[in-house]
C-alpha cells in the first residue's frame, strides 16, 4: 500500500502562528499581534505610545485592532498594502497600529474609546496629549483604496486649515496663464507637473505625495474648468501638462489617464529628461513604468519571490531555533548544518550572507547556547549587519488566500528546493548536504514534534541518507513534495484557492509528461532548474493590487504518479 507522509497535514496548522515580542526598554518592538515593522507601520504598544504619537513633526492614521477579530485579520494585507503603498509620504504620515488583545495596552484603547475594531483615528502633527484628544475617527472600510482616498481628503482639508505646512500642496486653483501657475514656485524648481482635474478628486494629491521626495520637482493641481486648461489644450482629464521653468510645456496625458499611468507618465518623461531619480524611488519606478509592459510583474506561478525566500529565513532564526531551552550536540550541530547550506546554497542579496556566516561563527564558539541567548545573538547581529533584509519580508507566491493558509510553511519548501537546486549548480557544493541539512533542521527545530517523527520517517523510506548526487537531490525533495500533495489534494487543510497538484501540471510544463502520465525526468529536472534557479528568483516588488499569488500548484491534475519513488 503506497503511504504518504503526514508532514506537510501538520505543518500547514502552524501556517499562522501567533506573533509574539520582547519588549525593549524603549517600548519599541519588532512585532506584535498581526503586524510586524517589515509592513512599513509604527508597532504601537503603552510603553511607546506617547512618545511616538505626540508632538510628532508628521501626522499619523492609527489602527486600533484585535488580533483576534476576524475583521481584523481579513483587513490587516489590506493595511499592510497601503502602508507599503505609501512609504513615500513618510515625511508627512505614516501609519501605525495598536493591537487592543494586549492587556498592557487596554488602558489606550479604552482612553480613546475604541467600542469596535478596526478603528481608524487620525492624529494631526504636533498633537497634544489630553483627556479629550482621541483623534479623529475615520470611518471603516473594506478596501485600501477607499482608506487611502478618504486619508487625501483628509490631508486636504487638514492643508487647507493651516496645518500640514510641510505637505507638498494639495490644493486646487485655477490659472489663466503659465506665468500665473508658476509664480508661487520657487525659481531653482526643474519641472511643475500641472494635473487638471475637478475638486472632489485625489489624483494630483496623491501624485505630489508620491514624489515629494523627488528633488526640484513639483506637483500643482489645476481646476479642469480654468482658462489654463484650454490654452494648454487639455481635453481628457485628469490631464498632465509638464512645465519647464523656462515655461515651455510638454502634454503627456497618457490615453488612459489614471494615477497609476499618470506616474508612470511623469517618470517616463523625467528619465528622458536624464533626472536623477532619488534612490528610494528608482525601485518602485520600475515597477510603474513596466506596469503595462509584457514583462509586467505578476504573481505567475513559475516565479520565486525573494521576499518568500527572506521571511522563511527570519522566521527560522526569529521563531524556530529559540524554541530549545538549552542549545547543544546534535541540535546545535543541525543548526549549524543548516546555516552552513545556507551559506553555500543561498542566492544572498545586501547583507544577509555576511550575518548568517557571523551568526554561524558566533555559534561555533561554544559548545551550548540557551534558546535566549541564541536570540538575543540573532537580535544583535541583525543590527550589526543592518539592513540585513532586502525585501519586504511578506509572503507573495507563498500567501494564501486566508492567513490560516500557507506562507511559512510553503517558503519552507520553497527555500529547501532553491537550496537543492542552486547547490547542484554550484560547483563544489553537494545537494545531498542541503537534504541532510533539512532532516536535521526538521527534526530538531520544527515546531510540531508530530511533524518531525512523520518527516523522519517519510526520509527513512524514501532514502533519504542513500543520495549521493546533486540531480537525485533536487529529485528526491520534489518527489517527496508531490507525495504530500497528493495526500493533501481535497483535505481540509488544503487552501482551496491553491488546490495540491502534482506538480509541474501539464498546462506549466508539458514535455514533463510522457505517455500515459508517466513523468519525464530530464524535463522535471531543468523545470525544476529554471524555477528555483538563483537567476530566475524575482525581487519583492510590491503589486498594483493586492491580489494572492498564483501557486505552482494551481491546476488540479493530479495525473499518474507512475514514477513517485527514484532508484539508489
Amino acid at each position: 500500500m503506497y503511504r504518504v507522509s503526514l508532514f506537510l497535514l501538520c505543518i500547514l496548522l502552524l501556517n499562522y502562528p501567533v506573533k509574539g515580542a520582547v519588549i525593549a526598554d524603549t517600548g519599541d518592538i519588532d512585532e506584535q499581534g498581526l503586524y510586524s515593522k517589515s509592513d512599513h507601520v509604527i508597532i504601537l504598544t503603552n510603553r511607546n505610545f506617547d512618545r511616538k504619537v505626540y508632538g510628532q513633526k508628521h501626522a499619523l492614521l492609527v489602527e486600533f485592532y484585535n488580533s483576534y477579530c476576524g475583521h481584523c485579520r481579513a483587513f490587516a494585507p489590506k493595511f499592510k498594502s497601503l502602508a507599503a503603498d505609501i512609504v513615500a509620504w513618510k515625511d508627512v504620515i505614516q501609519l501605525a497600529v495598536l493591537d487592543c488583545s494586549v492587556d498592557e495596552n487596554n488602558e489606550i484603547c479604552r482612553r480613546f474609546e475604541v467600542m469596535a475594531y478596526p478603528s481608524f483615528r487620525y492624529i494631526h502633527e504636533h498633537y497634544v496629549k489630553g483627556n479629550a484628544n482621541i483623534g479623529e475617527r475615520f470611518q471603516s472600510t473594506d478596501s485600501a483604496e477607499k482608506l487611502k482616498s478618504q486619508l487625501i481628503v483628509k490631508m486636504q482639508a487638514e492643508q487647507s486649515m493651516g496645518r500640514l505646512i510641510f505637505s507638498p500642496s494639495l490644493n486646487i486653483a485655477s490659472y489663466a496663464t503659465y506665468i500665473s501657475a508658476l509664480s508661487d514656485v520657487p525659481s531653482d524648481v526643474l519641472y511643475t507637473f500641472l494635473v487638471f482635474e475637478n475638486a472632489n478628486s485625489t489624483v494630483g494629491s496623491e501624485l505630489a505625495l508620491d514624489i515629494n521626495d523627488y528633488k526640484l520637482i513639483r506637483v500643482k493641481r489645476v481646476y479642469d474648468t480654468s482658462e489654463l486648461a484650454n490654452v494648454a489644450g487639455v481635453t481628457h482629464f485628469p490631464g498632465l501638462v509638464a512645465l519647464s521653468s523656462t515655461l515651455e510645456p510638454t502634454s503627456i496625458t497618457p490615453k488612459n489617464p489614471t494615477k497609476q499611468t499618470l506616474l508612470k507618465a511623469i517618470n517616463t518623461f523625467l528619465k528622458s529628461k536624464n533626472y536623477a531619480f532619488p534612490v528610494r524611488k528608482i525601485d518602485t519606478q520600475e515597477l510603474n513604468i513596466n506596469l503595462d509592459s509584457d514583462d509586467k510583474l505578476s504573481l505567475n506561478s513559475d516565479i520565486v519571490y525573494y521576499s518568500d525566500l527572506e521571511k522563511t529565513i527570519k522566521t527560522s532564526l526569529h521563531t524556530e531555533i529559540i524554541r530549545h531551552k538549552i542549545l547543544k550536540d546534535e541540535a546545535l550541530k543541525a543548526l549549524l548544518n543548516y546555516l552552513d547550506v545556507l551559506i553555500s546554497a543561498f542566492p544572498f542579496r545586501g547583507n544577509l550572507k555576511a550575518y548568517i556566516i557571523d551568526l554561524a561563527e558566533t555559534l561555533r564558539t561554544r559548545k551550548e547556547w540557551s534558546g535566549s541567548e541564541v536570540y538575543d545573538l540573532v537580535k544583535r547581529l541583525e543590527t550589526n549587519h543592518a539592513p540585513v533584509y532586502t525585501s519586504d519580508l511578506d509572503y507573495i507566491g507563498c500567501k494564501g488566500s486566508l492567513p490560516k493558509y500557507r506562507g511559512y510553511t510553503c517558503g519552507l519548501w520553497t527555500l529547501f528546493h532553491t537550496l537543492t537546486v542552486n547547490a547542484a549548480k554550484n560547483a563544489g557544493t553537494e545537494g545531498p548536504t542541503v537534504l541532510k541539512a533539512m532532516h536535521g533542521y526538521v527534526k530538531y527545530f520544527f515546531g510540531c514534534t508530530e511533524c518531525s517523527e512523520h518527516f523522519q520517517v517519510m526520509a527513512a523510506r524514501n532514502r533519504l541518507f542513500d543520495v549521493k548526487e546533486n540531480d537525485k537531490a533536487v529529485l528526491w525533495l520534489w518527489i517527496s513534495h508531490n507525495e504530500v500533495n497528493l495526500r493533501l489534494a481535497g483535505d481540509i487543510t488544503e487552501d482551496p484557492k491553491h488546490p495540491k497538484i502534482q506538480f509541474p501540471s501539464v498546462s506549466k510544463c508539458p514535455e514533463c509528461r510522457l505517455a500515459r502520465g508517466a513523468w519525464n525526468l530530464p524535463a522535471v529536472y531543468q523545470y525544476l532548474q529554471n524555477m528555483y534557479g538563483s537567476e530566475n528568483i524575482r525581487d519583492s516588488r510590491r503589486l498594483a493590487s493586492s491580489s494572492v499569488a498564483a501557486s505552482p500548484f494551481s491546476d488540479l491534475d493530479i495525473g499518474m504518479l507512475s514514477l513517485l519513488y527514484m532508484a539508489a
